[in-house]
């Protein structure tokens, strides 16, 4: 039994706790109030999932709060007892994080944090899996006429996998897919046998050995030839050598004999030259010392001559200026002369009274000055005069002593150019001479190796032959081995083509065999199928024929059962007349949902009988107010004499009288996203 939910920020519950006790337990509320959240919680408190969200119509992240406001988790705590031990599960989901889940027995911890150990456990605990609990005890909204809406072909299938049976049904079929490849495979190796046969026979393979033998033969007579052929070839192959190391230090001296020529030809040429750039002249080496020491004393004179030069220029500038002091201390006693003629009574420089013969004395003292000034000056003009003829002629001597220079310069060059052509001359005819010595001996080594250009020729022709012969051998030996091996892989190949067609005539029989015995094996597989479909559906229609006079008031309509017809299930309906008559499109809304909930309880009982729950959301979508009047009492006076105890989910405030448990009135203001409040009794 389930005792409490306890429900924080799960979808629009912010902190709600639910208590619930045996029979009928009604949950109320209009449209959006949280209903429908209360027994996806059961579901999600039990296997971590519910209807909506394993069918991904909605996500684990839409289930926790986001209005009034964004919650980072939500919380599902349940308890619940079972074979007389008391379960507590609880469940959290982070928006960021790993979930976790957590399942105690008599408070001790036997499962988690791992959500899929806690999902497990139940499973075990109960001995009822997710797919058995959504089928056979929560019917989602709206959905509890589930397998009257499917077609008969359909609800065999819902029901096979409810009972179990669509596991035998794989099994057949894939028993019937593998005797289809069984034969497939042996119609293929009858084939294959028959094509070794044709072509693997032990008369061809007789015939093959004893072609291989003849090629054995004929590949060792090529390979004695071959070896012959490499024989001879090793022994020209040495005197060939030999010959070779002849030819090359032959190449070596013809070539150094061709450079010695042209170097020897270009020294010729070299000193014919230098011969013509010079003539008859003659340098010696005492001459050109002569040279040099002449030019080196014109160079002196001319060096003196230019100081001397220099020195006489400085005089004649010292004179100039002497010159100059004079002339102007004459300016100046012509002025004072001129000044005098000018005077009055008084000196112009004490203002004392001036005597006529003190200025006669004046103009006399004057007078005398200008006679030495002009002498002094004349005195220096001469010694100008002097040193300008003296400059003139330390000038002509610079001159005569550089065109003196430029010349000796010209005659020492000429000099050096015919002394070092000479020697130049000199030294090319010494390495002339030791060219033609180098020569002379390269050509007595040329003569001496021995080596004859045309003999090389025939040998080399020889050897071409040799090799060319050998490669020939070499290649016709490779291909008669590869032939060689072809054949003995052809042969082999034969060989086991044999082994593979007696192995294949085995197979063959056996896979016969396994045909035989898996048809016997599916035809065991689908009487047994079919005994147990029997058996279960009978079980089922005894459940619902005792369900039904408790379920359904009237007597117009006295039992309902499911019929197996040709593969498809029948839903069943049994008149007062006792006539049986298909409950598709005959029954009523209120008749529907009477043969639905007997189909949902009879499955319950029959294959979740220890567990005694059963939840129903909206089981009044199609009934009017008569039939929801009758449903409300059948909940609550009749069914709990069969299941232990009912969840109901509804909108019909008819429904509020099926209670014989708790009664739950779930309110919510949408228009303000507000939460789920609950009021009960």
């Amino acid at each position: 039994m389930i005792k409490s939910i306890y429900l924080e920020n799960w979808k629009t519950h912010h902190q709600n706790h639910l208590e619930f006790v045996k029979g009928t337990n009604v949950i109320v509320g209009k449209m959006g109030a949280g209903k429908s959240s209360v027994t996806d919680a059961i579901c999600f408190a039990l296997y971590g999932t519910f209807p909506s969200l394993n069918a991904r119509k909605v996500s684990l992240d839409e289930t926790i709060m986001a209005k009034p406001f964004r919650a980072e988790k939500s919380v599902v705590k349940m308890e619940f007892d079972y074979n007389k031990k008391e379960y507590f599960v609880e469940r959290t989901l982070k928006r960021n994080g790993i979930n976790e889940a957590s399942l105690k027995e008599n408070g001790k911890t036997i499962a988690g944090p791992k959500t899929s150990e806690v999902t497990k456990k139940i499973e075990e605990i109960l001995e009822v899996n997710y797919d058995l609990f959504s089928r056979a005890i929560y019917s989602e909204q709206n959905q509890i006429d589930f397998f009257l809406k499917l077609s008969p072909a359909q609800r065999k299938e819902k029901f096979d996998e409810l009972l179990g049976l669509d596991k035998y049904e794989r099994v057949r079929t894939n028993a019937v897919t593998l005797t289809n490849r069984i034969k497939k495979m042996a119609e293929d190796r009858k084939s294959l046998l028959m094509e070794h046969k044709k072509r693997d026979t032990e008369k061809e393979l007789v015939e093959r050995e004893k072609k291989i033998l003849e090629k054995e033969k004929e590949a060792a007579e090529k390979k004695v030839a071959l070896e012959e052929t490499e024989k001879r070839l090793k022994q020209k192959d040495e005197k060939f050598r030999e010959q070779e190391k002849k030819e090359r230090e032959h190449r070596l001296l013809k070539e150094l004999e061709i450079k010695t020529k042209s170097r020897t030809e270009a020294l010729k040429e070299d000193i014919q030259k230098i011969g013509k750039q010079i003539g008859e002249k003659k340098a010696t080496e005492k001459e050109l010392r002569e040279k040099q020491k002449e030019n080196s004393e014109i160079e002196e004179k001319t060096l003196k001559a230019e100081k001397n030069a220099k020195e006489t220029m400085e005089k004649i500038s010292k004179a100039r200026q002497r010159l100059a002091v004079q002339k102007n201390l004459l300016e100046s006693n012509a002025r004072a002369a001129k000044e005098t003629g000018k005077l009055g009574s008084e000196c112009p420089v004490c203002k004392r009274p001036l005597e006529e013969h003190d200025k006669k004395k004046l103009e006399k003292e004057l007078e005398g000055q200008k006679r030495e000034i002009t002498a002094k000056i004349r005195e220096i003009q001469e010694e100008a005069e002097r040193n300008e003829k003296e400059l003139e002629e330390h000038e002509k001597e610079k001159e005569a002593h550089k065109k003196a220079k430029k010349k000796t310069e010209q005659e020492l060059e000429e000099t050096k150019k015919i002394f070092e052509a000479a020697k130049e001359a000199e030294a090319k005819e010494k390495q002339k001479s030791a060219l033609e010595k180098e020569l002379k001996q390269t050509l007595e080594m040329i003569r001496k190796t021995g080596f004859d250009e045309k003999e090389m020729a025939g040998q080399r022709e020889e050897m071409a032959l040799l090799r060319e012969k050998k490669a020939k051998a070499s290649s016709e030996i490779s291909a008669a081995s590869e032939l060689l091996k072809q054949m003995r892989d052809n042969a082999e190949m034969m060989k086991r083509g044999i082994e593979q067609a007696k192995e294949l005539e085995k197979t063959i029989k056996a896979n016969e065999t396994a045909v035989e015995k898996l048809a016997l094996f599916t035809q065991a597989l689908k009487a047994t199928q079919a005994e147990l479909r029997n058996a279960m559906i009978e079980t089922i229609n005894d459940a619902m024929d005792e369900i039904w006079e408790k379920v359904y008031p009237y007597k117009d309509f006295t039992s309902a059962k499911i019929i197996v017809d040709e593969g498809s299930y029948e839903i069943m309906a049994r008149q007062r007349n006792g006539e049986w008559i298909r409950v598709e499109g005959i029954l009523s809304g209120g008749e529907r949902t009477a043969a639905a909930i007997t189909i949902r309880i009879a499955v319950s009982l029959v294959l979740t009988q220890n567990l005694g729950w059963i939840m129903l959301d909206e089981p009044t979508h199609n009934l009017d107010s008569n039939a929801v009047r009758e449903l409300s009492e059948m909940m609550r006076n009749h069914l709990p004499e069969l299941i232990e105890q009912i969840f109901v989910i509804t909108h019909d405030k008819e429904m509020e009288n099926a209670a014989s448990g708790k009664l739950y009135v779930l309110e919510r203001e949408k228009e303000s996203d507000g939460t789920t409040k609950i009021s009960g009794a």
